[in-house]
C-alpha cells in the first residue's frame, strides 16, 4: 500500500489522523540537498547515519556520488520547483519522521571570489527555497553549510532574512564559522554551519550544545607536510601567486584548477587528484570520474568529509539521543510536526512576491 503523507490543518484534526510511526533503522536518517560528489555524505556515513536520498543537478557529481554510495538514490530534481510533499514521497516518510536534513546551497552568489555577486539572484534564492522545504518536511534537525562570506558585508542582510525565516518555521537556530583544520582537514577552509533544532525538541530537551569542540591540538598536525611530505610549499594562484611553506594547512581548494604546489627539487606543478583528495580528507579509495578538471571541481566544491563527520557525530550523540528520538517518533510529536508542516506549506505558498523587493 502506498505510504501516505500526513500534513493536515489544525482546524480539522479528524480528517487525516497520524498513524503510529515505526522506526525501521537504529541509525539516524538523513537526506542531502545539493549533495555534490558526496563529501558531506561520506562524513555522515562514517558517523553511522543512514542516507535515504540525495539531490544533485550536476551530472558528473551524480556519477561520482553513485560510484561511492550505490545504495543511496541520487536524483536530478529542480529544487526551485520541488515540494516537501515530493521529498517525503520519495523517502516514504511523513512530516516529522526524518531525523536530519542536510543542504549545501550554491555559494557562487555569496562568495567573495564573485566580484559581481548578488545573493538575491536565482542561485541565492535556492537558499530560501531550502528553508521552505525544511519547513514542509519538518526534520528533527537541519544543517546547512555555506561560505564564510555569507555572514559578512552585503550578504549579512540576506543571511539575517534566512535566519528569520528558519525561526519563523519554529526552529531554534545557531550559526558558527567552522575552521576545517580544527576538525581533521589539512586545509584552511572556513565555512558557515547553520544548525536548527525543531522547536518542540528544543523546548523539551534543550538547550543543546549544537557544535563540537574544536580539536586545537589536532589542528597543529593538519599541515601539508604531515600528509604530503614531498611538498615544500604551495600557492593559491587564483588571485596572486603568494607562496606559503608546507608547515601550514593548504589554502582553500576551489573548483578552479588554480593552486600550485612546490616539490623539494624546486619543481612547481599542479597537485594530482590523489593529493587533492588527501588535502580534503577523502579516503584513498573514494572514486571520482571524468576529466581531471571535472574531478578537481568536484573536490573543490565538496564539503570535507572529516569536518562533516565531526559535526554529525556530535549531533548524533548530543541532540538525536535515544530519548529525543523516542519522543520525536511519538504520535504527540508527529501531530505537532504535521501541523507545522501545514503552516509551512501555507507560508511558502504566500511567498510568491519578490523577496528581494521585500527587504530592500
Amino acid at each position: 500500500m502506498e505510504k501516505q503523507i500526513f500534513v493536515r490543518n489544525k482546524r480539522d484534526k479528524n480528517t487525516s489522523p497520524i498513524k503510529k510511526f515505526k522506526r525501521e533503522t537504529k541509525e539516524p536518517t538523513l537526506i542531502s540537498l545539493f549533495s555534490g560528489c558526496g563529501g558531506s555524505s561520506e562524513g555522515y556515513h562514517q558517523a553511522k547515519f543512514k542516507e535515504l536520498l540525495a539531490i544533485e543537478k550536476d551530472k558528473n557529481a551524480r556519477e561520482c556520488f553513485s560510484l561511492n554510495f550505490p545504495d543511496v538514490p541520487v536524483v536530478d530534481n529542480d529544487i526551485s520547483k520541488l515540494t516537501g510533499h515530493e521529498i517525503l514521497d520519495m523517502i516514504k516518510l511523513g512530516a516529522g519522521e526524518l531525523d536530519l536534513f542536510d543542504a549545501s546551497p550554491p555559494c557562487q552568489s555569496l562568495s567573495p571570489a564573485n566580484i559581481g555577486r548578488n545573493p538575491f539572484d536565482a542561485r541565492g534564492m535556492l537558499f530560501l527555497k531550502t528553508i521552505g522545504l525544511i519547513g514542509e518536511v519538518q526534520p528533527k534537525v537541519f544543517l546547512i553549510e555555506n561560505v564564510a562570506g555569507l555572514v559578512k558585508g552585503q550578504n549579512l542582510k540576506f543571511f539575517n532574512m534566512v535566519f528569520y525565516e528558519a525561526n519563523k518555521l519554529n526552529y531554534y537556530c545557531e550559526y558558527k564559522i567552522v575552521k576545517a583544520e580544527e576538525f581533521g582537514v589539512p586545509q584552511a577552509r572556513r565555512r558557515v554551519i547553520l544548525i536548527g533544532v525543531r522547536g518542540d525538541i528544543h523546548r523539551k530537551f534543550g538547550p543543546f550544545k549544537l557544535y563540537p569542540e574544536p580539536d586545537l591540538e589536532g589542528a597543529k598536525k593538519m599541515r601539508v607536510c604531515d600528509v604530503l611530505p614531498h611538498i615544500t610549499a604551495f600557492s593559491p594562484g587564483q588571485f596572486k601567486d603568494r607562496i606559503t611553506f608546507s608547515d601550514q594547512p593548504v589554502c582553500t581548494i576551489t573548483k578552479t584548477a588554480s593552486m600550485w604546489v612546490y616539490e623539494k627539487d624546486g619543481i612547481r606543478r599542479k597537485p594530482t587528484i590523489d593529493e587533492l583528495k588527501k588535502l580534503s580528507s577523502f579516503r584513498d579509495d573514494f572514486k571520482f570520474t571524468g576529466s581531471d578538471l571535472q574531478q578537481w571541481a568536484r573536490i573543490g566544491n565538496a564539503v570535507p568529509p572529516n569536518m562533516t563527520k565531526a559535526l554529525a557525530e556530535h549531533i548524533r550523540d548530543n541532540i538525536l539521543t535515544p530519548a529525543v528520538l523516542e519522543y520525536a517518533d511519538s504520535e504527540e510529536a508527529l501531530e505537532y510536526a504535521a501541523d507545522l508542516a501545514f503552516q509551512a506549506i501555507e507560508l511558502n505558498n504566500r511567498r510568491s512576491i519578490d523577496l528581494r523587493r521585500k527587504i530592500l
